[in-house]
């Protein structure tokens, strides 16, 4: 029984041992500087996706994403944007990748 609750934690990334290799999710700062940063009112976040065939060693993939950053932060009704953080959805082993930019501004 603890066994296959000390297996469970390492494939789903609830440990520090082993990054989440069944699923991961990773929110993180694409930006550092914060020095005298606003916080923002408005949001926006562009998406990019990654699926790769597990299968075979010849490492086929296909990646696809949203358009420029100034088009969609303008969609969202930002002119300013102050800073971004990078969020991560990885399901088995990396087969599907999410990545998402999310930008904050007003």
């Amino acid at each position: 029984m603890v066994v296959s609750i000390l297996l469970v934690f390492l494939l789903c990334g609830c440990t520090n041992l082993v990054r989440g290799n069944l699923y991961a999710h990773i929110v993180q700062p694409y930006s550092r500087d914060f020095d005298n940063t606003p916080v923002g009112t408005k949001k926006c976040i562009l998406t990019s996706y990654r699926l790769r065939e597990p299968a075979t060693r010849v490492g086929l993939s296909a990646e696809w994403d949203t358009r420029t950053i100034r088009r969609e932060a303008a969609r969202a009704g930002i002119t300013n944007m102050y800073y971004a953080d990078l969020s991560t959805i990885s399901i088995g082993w990396g087969v599907y990748r999410r990545r998402g930019l999310i930008i904050y501004g007003d």
